[in-house]
C-alpha cells in the first residue's frame, strides 16, 4: 500500500513541478525586483543590524530549518537523479545554486513585505487572496513541517543509531527493533517536552547547540576539502559535464534543475513563509528583519547544497557511495565517506550535527504550529502534533520514500500560494503602506 501511495504522489509531483517551476521563478523574480528596487524605498526606513535582534529570529529559523534534510534530503534527490540515468549527479548542485540566486532574494522580500504588512503569511494570504486559502496554507505548512520535515529528522536519528550499534557494538537491529528502541523513545521525549510545556526552553538551548554543531560541520568540511584538494578539478569537471549533457524529466525540463529547486525550497524554506513567521516575533524594523532572514537562508543553502554534493561526489568517485537501499543506508554511506577521509573526527561531528539538528527541527515544527493555529486550544494542537510526529517516525523506518515524495508535493502547494500572495501585494496593496516625509503612512 505504501508503494502504491508513493507512486501516486510521485506521478502528481512529476506532473505539477515542470509547470510550477517557470511560474515560481518568474513570479519570484518579479516580486523580488519590485520589492527591493521600489517598495522598500517607499515603505520602509534604512535600518542597521543589531546583534541582540539577530540571535532570536535567526536562531529560531536556523534551528528549525537546518535539520537532517540538509543532508538526507539532498542525498535522496541525488539518488533519484542517479536512478534517472544521470552519471554526473554533481550538476544538481549548480542548478540548485542558480535557483537560489532567485529564491534567496524571495526570502528577503517575503520577510520585508510581511513586516510592512504586520501580518503572518496565513493572515496576509487570507486578506489578499481568500480566507480558505489562508487555512489551506496553514494546514499544508503544519503537514510539511511536522510530518514531512519530521520524517527526515527521524530518518537521520535512525541512521545514526543504526550506524553506532552496528559498527561499534556489533548489533544489527531489525526494522521493528529500530522502531521500538530508537524512534519510539525519541517520540516519547518529544511528547514529554511538549506536554510539560518545556519545549521552548529546551529548543532555545538546542538552538545554541546546533549553532556549535554547524561551526563544527564547517570545520569538518574545511578539513575534508583540504585532504581531498586533488579531487576538486574532477568535481567541477563532473558539474560541467552534467550541465552540458542534462537528463530531461517530465515535459522535457531538466531533471537536475527540478530536483535542485526542490531542495532549495525544502532546506532553505525560501518562499514558504517560515522566515516571515519567525520575523513577526521580533521587535525589528522591516529592512533589519529582512537582512536577518538571509543569515539562516544562506547558511542552510551552503550546508545542504555545496557541502553535501561535494562529499557525495567524492564518495561516489571513491566507490563509497552507491545510492543502494533506503534513506538510512544512504546516510550511512555518507558517514563512511566522511570517516574515510577525516577519521573519527568527521564521523563524530556528522553524528552530533545530525542528532542535534534533527531534535531542534522536530521541536521547531511545533513552534510554527502554535503560531499558525493560535485560536486552537493548546491540547488540540498537542494532539495533532503528536499524531503527525508518530506518523512521521513510523514512516521514517518503514516507508521513508513516501515522506520524501509528500514533501515535494507540499512544497509546491505552499510556495505557490505564498508567492502568489506576495506578488499581489507588490502589484497594488503596497501603496497603502507608503511612508510620507512626516513618517506617517499615506492611505493610497
Amino acid at each position: 500500500m505504501l508503494h502504491q501511495l508513493e507512486a501516486i504522489i510521485t506521478s502528481i509531483s512529476d506532473a505539477v513541478w515542470p509547470v510550477f517551476l517557470p511560474f515560481m521563478l518568474i513570479v519570484g523574480a518579479f516580486t523580488s525586483i519590485r520589492t527591493i528596487g521600489m517598495i522598500q524605498k517607499k515603505t520602509t526606513k534604512p535600518a542597521g543590524l543589531k546583534f541582540k535582534n539577530i540571535i532570536g529570529p535567526a536562531s529560531i529559523s536556523l534551528g528549525a530549518m537546518i535539520g537532517t534534510g540538509a543532508i538526507i534530503g539532498v542525498l535522496g534527490a541525488l539518488s533519484k537523479f542517479s536512478a534517472s540515468g544521470e552519471v554526473n549527479v554533481e550538476a544538481m548542485a549548480i542548478w540548485a545554486l542558480i535557483g537560489a540566486c532567485i529564491m534567496v532574494p524571495v526570502s528577503y522580500s517575503e520577510t520585508l513585505n510581511s513586516k510592512i504588512m504586520g501580518k503572518s503569511p496565513k493572515e496576509y494570504i487570507a486578506d489578499l487572496m481568500h480566507p480558505s486559502l489562508g487555512m489551506v496554507y496553514a494546514v499544508c505548512f503544519v503537514a510539511l513541517a511536522v510530518f514531512g520535515f519530521g520524517g527526515f529528522q527521524f530518518s537521520g536519528i535512525d541512521s545514526v543509531a543504526k550506524l553506532v550499534t552496528s559498527e561499534f557494538m556489533g548489533i544489527n537491529l531489525t526494522l521493528v527493533q529500530r522502531y521500538m528502541f530508537i524512534v519510539v523513545p525519541v517520540i516519547a521525549v518529544v511528547a514529554a517536552l511538549v506536554l510539560s510545556k518545556k519545549h521552548e526552553i529546551f529548543m532555545n538551548a538546542m538552538t545554541y547547540m546546533i549553532g556549535t554543531a554547524v561551526v563544527g560541520y564547517f570545520v569538518f568540511f574545511t578539513l575534508f576539502v583540504i585532504k581531498t584538494s586533488g579531487y576538486i578539478p574532477t568535481y567541477f569537471a563532473h558539474i560541467i559535464e552534467g550541465m552540458t549533457n542534462p537528463v530531461n524529466g517530465f515535459s522535457g525540463i531538466m531533471l537536475g534543475f527540478v530536483l535542485g529547486m526542490q531542495k532549495v525550497l525544502q532546506t532553505a524554506e525560501t518562499g514558504l513563509g517560515a522566515l516571515a513567521m519567525a520575523a513577526q516575533e521580533a521587535d525589528t524594523k522591516p529592512r533589519e528583519a529582512a537582512m536577518i532572514s538571509l543569515i539562516p537562508t544562506v547558511i542552510t543553502v551552503v550546508v545542504s547544497i555545496v557541502v553535501t554534493s561535494y562529499i557525495a561526489s567524492y564518495g561516489i568517485n571513491a566507490g563509497l557511495i552507491t545510492f543502494q537501499g533506503g534513506a538510512a543506508e544512504r546516510l550511512a554511506e555518507y558517514f563512511f565517506t566522511a570517516k574515510d577521509v577525516t577519521g573519527m573526527f568527521g564521523l563524530i561531528v556528522l553524528c552530533a550535527f545530525t542528532v542535534l539538528s534533527a531534535l531542534t527541527t522536530i521541536l521547531g515544527s511545533y513552534y510554527y504550529m502554535t503560531k499558525l493555529f493560535k485560536k486552537n486550544h493548546i491540547n488540540k494542537n498537542i494532539a495533532i502534533y503528536l499524531a503527525l510526529i508518530i506518523a512521521a517516525g513510523t514512516l521514517a523506518v518503514f516507508g521513508a520514500n513516501v515522506v520524501f515524495e509528500a514533501v515535494d508535493l507540499l512544497l509546491f502547494v505552499l510556495c505557490g500560494i505564498n508567492v502568489t500572495a506576495l506578488a499581489i501585494f507588490t502589484l497594488k496593496e503596497w501603496k497603502k503602506h507608503i511612508i510620507t516625509d512626516d513618517n506617517d503612512k499615506k492611505i493610497a
